[in-house]
C-alpha cells in the first residue's frame, strides 16, 4: 500500500495491523491517544489515520466509567477533529469501533444485525462503542471517514485480546450463533476502503465480518483439534448470563455491501487456517 499511514492503537489489532499493512515504527501512535494533538498530526502528514484504539474490557469499562468514555469516545472524537483541522481533503480516517453494539445474536425481526441496525448495547463498552460511531458521523463535514464494525476479531498474533487466547482459556463454551473476523479480513477491508473501488465506503458504517456464522463452542473444538486447549464442555447461554457480568453478547451481523466490495473468506475455513498459524506461533 502506497499511502503514508498513522496506525492508532498498541493492542492485539493494532499490532497485527502495523505489521500486515506495514507501518513503519515512526507512524504506529503507541502512546495515550488524547495526545495526538492538531500539532503532533499536522507533524506527521499522514494520508490515512488508522484508529485501533480503546478500552475493551468489559468489567474494566464498567468500573471506570468516566476513564472508558474518556478513551472510547472522547479521544477518538478529539483526533478526528484535529484531523479535520490540520490534514488536507484527500486524508481519510478510518474508524475500528465494534459488532458488540448489538445482542443477539439476531434482531428483534430475527434477522442479523447491518449497519443501519440501531444499536442495543448490553454493556457500558458498547454504549461507549455506538455513541463514537454517531458522534462521528455527525462531525463528518464532508471529510473521508469510514467506520468498521467487526466482532470477535481473532488473528495468528498471541495476545490475551486475541479471541483465540480468550476462547482457549475457558473450559465450558457456549453452542450460540456468532460472527467472527479475522484481522487478515480487517486489513483487507481497509485497503479496498483506500482503494478508488472503496470511494463509497466513505461515510457510512461496514459491518467486517468473516462470512457465515459459528460458535465459540466450534472455536474452542477447532483448537482442541490443533492441539491448544482441551476438548471444550458446553455452557448453557442462560449460565453464562448468570456467571459472566456485565453481560457478554452474542451478535450475527450481515452487510451485503461490505461482501461485495471485499468478499470475506468463509469463517470455518479462515478460522482453520489461522488456529493453524497461531498454533506455530503460540508453540515458537
Amino acid at each position: 500500500m502506497a499511502k503514508k499511514i498513522l496506525l492508532i492503537g498498541r493492542g492485539h489489532l493494532g499490532s497485527f495491523l502495523k505489521g500486515r499493512l506495514d507501518v513503519p515504527d515512526a507512524l504506529h501512535w503507541t502512546r495515550e491517544m488524547a495526545d495526538l494533538d492538531a500539532a503532533a498530526l499536522k507533524k506527521l502528514a499522514p494520508e490515512v489515520v488508522i484508529n485501533t484504539a480503546g478500552k475493551t474490557d468489559l468489567r474494566w469499562c464498567e468500573d471506570n466509567a468516566v476513564e472508558c468514555w474518556r478513551c472510547n469516545v472522547a479521544a477518538p472524537v478529539g483526533v478526528f477533529r484535529a484531523f479535520r483541522a490540520v490534514l488536507p481533503a484527500s486524508a481519510v480516517y478510518v474508524h475500528l469501533s465494534s459488532g458488540c453494539v448489538w445482542d443477539g445474536p439476531y434482531g428483534p425481526d430475527g434477522k442479523p444485525f447491518g449497519p443501519d441496525s440501531p444499536p442495543l448495547p448490553a454493556c457500558f463498552y458498547s454504549w461507549t462503542k455506538a455513541a463514537c460511531d454517531a458522534l462521528l458521523l455527525r462531525e463528518t463535514e464532508g471529510r473521508k471517514i469510514s467506520i468498521l464494525r467487526p466482532r470477535q476479531v481473532y488473528s495468528p498474533l498471541p495476545s490475551p485480546r486475541n479471541t483465540l487466547g480468550k476462547l482457549g482459556s475457558y473450559p465450558k463454551l457456549i453452542d450460540t450463533p456468532n460472527s467472527m473476523t479475522s484481522g487478515e479480513t480487517i486489513a483487507r477491508t481497509i485497503e479496498k476502503v483506500l482503494s478508488p473501488e472503496g470511494e463509497k465506503a466513505l461515510g457510512r458504517i461496514l459491518c467486517v465480518y468473516d462470512r457465515g456464522v459459528t460458535t465459540p463452542f466450534e472455536v474452542g473444538a477447532i483448537m482442541a483439534e490443533a492441539g491448544l486447549r482441551e476438548p471444550p464442555q458446553k455452557f448453557t447461554k442462560q449460565e453464562l448470563d448468570g456467571f459472566h457480568k456485565p453481560k457478554r453478547v452474542d451478535t450475527v451481523l450481515s452487510d451485503p455491501f461490505f461482501e461485495s466490495l471485499v468478499d470475506p473468506p468463509k469463517v470455518q475455513a479462515e478460522l482453520r487456517r489461522v488456529v493453524a498459524a497461531y498454533a506455530k506461533a503460540v508453540k515458537k
